[in-house]
């Protein structure tokens, strides 16, 4: 990632030729849509491995409050 990051940089100072392996190494994350289809790529959506009675908030949420509190002053 570090010499990607290094690529964009040149391009950003006009060196045009750099784009297409700049385009060529984000694909390998999985950019676009189209790069994850290719790599095969699937995504769990959350409350996939839950049963259907939760409803529970996680405590994420809870903890979001309470910083929000803390700064707050309330």
């Amino acid at each position: 990632m570090e010499l990607t990051t290094k690529l964009v940089d040149g391009l950003f100072l006009g060196d045009l030729k750099l784009a297409g392996e700049i385009r060529q190494r984000v694909a390998k994350w999985g950019a676009t849509v189209e790069d994850r289809a290719r790599l095969r790529m699937t995504f769990e959506k959350p409350g996939d491995d839950e049963p259907a009675g939760a409803a529970e908030a996680p405590r994420e949420l809870d903890m979001d409050e309470e910083l929000y509190n803390l700064l707050n002053g309330s």
